[in-house]
């Protein structure tokens, strides 16, 4: 297990953050294109909407060649994105890829993988989180370790 560290409820709030998201995307970028096999690709300055929750990124491409299995990649240098949980608490983070399947609410953040919420961070090479269950797995890189900084709530409370 060396390597992989399972949090629970990691960083406060964020579980609650699938709550805002929408059932509708709003993707600005430079140029767009519906590739031959249906799927949707954005490309320069991304900007994606979808409720509370922001990803800005280099290109993004929405996979539905298979209607039972859609799902979106994002690539960037980095990748952010922002979000506001169900407490009005915001989020943010980075990675240089990102996947995210609706259908079972994972979302995987790829190299260089940075997760920050109340002042708690998580950076590793993979975090995957789940938002239906609420689960976040961390994974290093070969040789490198995952480091999450957690602040006590009475720290929390005292910076209000």
């Amino acid at each position: 297990m060396k390597g992989y560290l399972i949090i629970l409820f990691f960083i406060t709030g964020t579980a609650n953050a699938s709550e805002a998201i929408s059932n509708k995307y709003t993707i600005d970028s430079d140029n767009q294109l519906i590739l031959s096999n249906g799927n949707i690709k954005a490309v320069g300055h991304v900007h994606a909407v979808s409720g509370d929750m922001t990803i800005d990124a280099e290109e993004a491409i929405y996979h539905r060649e298979n209607p039972n299995d859609t799902y979106i990649t994002a690539t960037g240098n980095p990748i952010k994105y922002n979000g506001i949980t169900e407490d009005g608490k915001p989020f943010s983070g980075n990675s240089k890829k990102l996947k995210y399947t609706p259908e079972t609410g994972e979302v995987i953040l790829t190299d260089e993988a940075f997760v920050q919420q109340n002042g708690n961070t998580l950076s590793a090479e993979v975090i995957t989180y789940n938002t239906i269950t609420k689960k976040m797995i961390a994974s290093a890189a070969p040789g490198k370790r995952v480091r999450s900084v957690i602040y006590p709530d009475k720290v929390s409370q005292t910076k209000k």
